[in-house]
């Protein structure tokens, strides 16, 4: 039996690019794919802990759209695709969820759009990716600069989906 892939949605085209690379590769390993939005208010909003209730209801407002946005648009990339798909919202931290969700649905991959925070960048702001590729108990795939690199990984991914 094949097992799933987890896909994080966030609505970005970075996000949508790599939903787009998994879907391939589920199409072509018989994968089931768990596309995973998770509603995370920034540190910003939470670290003001006294949130005058007009913010807070403007942030779960800004939440409810963020989360309506990723479906619809999920729903569009996966349109025509011939894999078989589901759409789970969760909260928290995105790296944090995106790995219970894979542990959850024994999923061999999680995929996930990376941005280019450049070595600072990165450092200083972090990454759902670098912290996925530190913590991830599952391999991760990175779909950079919205494609992903054709060096044999798509076939070594799907070779590696396939095996399990």
């Amino acid at each position: 039996m094949v097992k799933p892939m987890v896909v994080g949605v966030d609505g970005t085209a970075d996000s949508l690019a790599a939903l787009s690379a998994a879907a391939e590769l589920a199409e072509e390993s018989g994968a089931a794919l768990v596309v995973v939005h998770v509603r995370h208010e920034s540190g910003v909003a939470s670290a003001a802990g006294g949130v005058v209730a007009d913010t807070a209801a403007a942030m779960n407002e800004a939440l409810d759209e963020t989360e309506r946005v990723s479906r619809e648009r999920v729903g569009d990339v996966l349109a025509r695709r011939k894999a078989e798909w589901r759409f789970d919202v969760a909260s928290g931290d995105p790296a944090t969820e995106l790995i219970a969700a894979a542990r959850d649905n024994q999923a061999a991959t999680i995929v996930v759009g990376g941005r280019n925070h450049g070595i600072v960048g990165g450092l200083v702001v972090g990454s759902v990716a670098q912290k996925l590729v530190r913590h991830s108990p599952v391999s991760v795939l990175v779909v950079r600069d919205g494609q992903a690199h054709q060096l044999d990984l798509k076939s070594a991914a799907v070779h590696h989906v396939a095996e399990k």
